[in-house]
């Protein structure tokens, strides 16, 4: 074969090999034609070696869960909170990780916003409150932490750079100066001690401890729901009123500090609280007036029962009763001070009965008891199991004979 034969067989193999995998343009005289193209020729070997070729399957390992399987499990999520036995925070601490992640709480957010039941609504929107409520708790106390360990860091580096300065001075130090700092250590020890004791007799009452950091943090949303602005037709009497639980000693010293920085709006919510306050006791004192007036103790406790019952029995009410019973006692009058006492005794215990969980009774009975004695018996008495008399059908069978025919 000669060589100009040899050249034009290749050019004409190579144009069909790249005409053969174009598009035909065009028809003319019942005759097709090709469109030529550029195109390089792609073949079994390119697709091997390109990622859609792969036969291990390793080409999808960055891929991650689906996103129905992402839902899945969030459903499962969802429904070992909503049907657990223990209370939803308790879970929430146990499967943080999961709980808080930014992708199931923004799920769950899409969820009882898309949600056409009313009830549904409500409860996936208080259960994602709550996740964050916890999340934030979590994280102030993780910052709480840091800025301790961080400030005894501190106060050690302190510590250290004025031992160093003290060991450079003593280095200039006589021996007649050596003694005489060795004297005064002795009679500081004994100064020392006498200011630690009575550091240690004037400690600090709650209204005297410094506000951290993540106190202030952890009040934030509270803040923003009494604080103006407000809805239309919302005023500082009608938000202490509705949110007057939540007004505890710790945030009215969180008030007091941004009354005291010249908040206007804060100082308008503390007089609106303060009146909401006497209204309340005020009603405490008609209702201990209409006990007392029962003249009998057991009447009186009789009183209390129903008021219960009727949930008239408040936190002001308590109070009363306890500052009652401690101005007989330290005027002297036994009778009247134990009277007051066992009344407050029988009404805290039915508003116990009242409680919504067994959990804030167990909380309650701890916290006025003042024995620790007590309180660890009332711990022992809460976690031991609980034993119901069981009786079989022939027991009860054999008790009714013996009752009705004795012979």
């Amino acid at each position: 074969m000669k060589l100009s034969s040899f050249s034009f067989a290749l050019v004409a193999l190579t144009g069909a090999s790249v005409s053969a995998f174009t598009v035909p343009s065009q028809s003319r005289g019942g005759k097709v034609t090709f469109a030529s193209s550029p195109a390089r020729l792609f073949g079994i070997l390119d697709e091997v070696n390109s990622d859609s070729f792969d036969l291990l399957g390793g080409g999808n390992e960055d891929a991650g869960p689906s996103r129905n399987q992402l839902e899945e499990a969030y459903e499962i999520l969802l429904a070992d909170i909503i049907f657990s036995t223990n209370d939803p925070r308790l879970d929430i601490v146990e499967n943080f990780e999961r709980t808080t992640d930014a992708d199931f709480l923004g799920w769950l957010n899409a969820k009882f916003e898309n949600s056409r039941d009313p009830e549904e609504k409500a409860a996936l929107r208080d259960l994602y409150e709550m996740i964050l409520d916890v999340k934030k708790r979590v994280e102030l106390s993780q910052a709480a932490e840091e800025r301790e360990a961080r400030e005894r860091e501190e106060a050690e580096e302190a510590r250290l750079v004025a031992a160093e300065a003290e060991a450079e001075e003593g280095k200039a130090l006589s021996d007649t100066d050596v003694l005489r700092r060795a004297a005064a250590v002795d009679t500081a020890g004994v100064a020392d001690a006498k200011a630690k004791a009575a550091e240690e007799r004037k400690k600090k009452t709650f209204y005297e401890t410094d506000l951290t950091p993540e106190i202030r943090a952890s009040y934030e949303d509270l803040l923003k729901k009494v604080l103006p602005p407000y809805k239309p037709g919302d005023s500082p009497a009608s938000i202490v009123l509705t949110n007057y639980d939540q007004f505890d000693a710790q945030f009215i010293k969180v008030l007091n500090e941004r009354k005291d920085n010249g908040d206007e709006d804060t100082s308008a919510l503390l007089d609106a609280l303060a009146n909401e306050q006497q209204k309340r006791l005020a009603a405490a004192t008609e209702t201990l007036k209409e006990v007392l007036s029962l003249g009998e103790p057991m009447r009186m406790e009789g009183a209390i029962v129903k008021l219960a019952r009727d949930g008239r029995i408040d936190e002001p009410f308590l109070l009363l009763l306890e500052a009652n019973s401690n101005q007989a006692e330290a005027a002297g009058a036994k009778g009247p001070a134990e009277l007051m006492r066992r009344l407050g005794n029988r009404a805290a215990q039915e508003k116990d009965k009242q409680s919504s969980s067994k959990e804030i009774k167990l909380l309650r009975q701890l916290l006025r008891e003042e024995d620790a004695a007590e309180r660890e018996k009332i711990l022992e008495d809460a976690f031991i199991p609980k034993e119901g008399l069981i009786v079989s059908y022939y027991s009860v069978f054999e008790i009714i004979c013996t009752v009705c025919f004795p012979w």
